[in-house]
């Protein structure tokens, strides 16, 4: 009797088949599983409730100890007393400050104003108390030009040390010259 019985039930060489094809099925199920283990924990740990959170394409710390990746200011044409300028918007990789400037093509370019310390993420309206006023313009239409700049506490003393704490580089483009710092330029009108 060299054929085989068919009693309703699955024919012995498919059985056979069927349960050496059975590994290469689980394999084949489990590898993707496998692989999003990694992608859900680096998702769990690449940043805290509430703060930055960091990404493959960061770039390396900036000057002041940190990145620079997400870093941006914005500063906006007012009209003031001259005693105190507010800055549109800072996003701040680690606590640092906005220092408020003469712009470099007014008199006394790069003369030191005031600066306001900034928590490390954005933050909107920031008030900068001048311990120098913004001088009058010299030229009655556009008003004086000011210079915001972010800067990091470079080293860590909470307070602004013009000499020690360097300004946050831009974060790379290709379009910037790598040297550029975080800052925004805007006209200052006396009221």
């Amino acid at each position: 009797m060299g054929a085989s019985r068919s009693t309703g039930s699955i024919p012995a060489m498919t059985t056979r088949r069927l349960l050496l094809a059975l590994p290469a099925v689980a394999a084949v199920a489990l590898l993707p599983a496998c692989g999003s283990d990694d992608d859900v924990r680096g998702a769990a740990t690449s940043g805290t409730a509430g703060g930055p959170s960091s990404s493959s394409n960061a770039s390396a710390p900036a000057a002041g100890g940190g990145s620079s990746a997400a870093a941006a200011l914005q500063l906006q044409d007012q009209t003031g007393d001259g005693a105190t300028v507010q800055v549109a918007s800072v996003t701040a990789v680690e606590d640092g400050f906005v220092v408020v400037t003469l712009d470099d093509d007014q008199a006394g370019p790069g003369q030191l104003l005031g600066a306001a310390e900034v928590p490390a993420g954005t933050s909107t309206d920031v008030r900068v108390d001048l311990d120098t006023p913004v001088p009058p313009a010299t030229d009655d239409d556009d008003g004086t030009e000011i210079t915001a700049t972010l800067v990091a506490d470079t080293n860590g003393n909470g307070s602004y040390d013009e000499g020690t704490d360097q300004a946050v580089p831009e974060p790379q483009d290709d379009d910037d010259d790598d040297d550029d710092a975080v800052d925004d330029d805007a006209d200052y009108r006396l009221a």
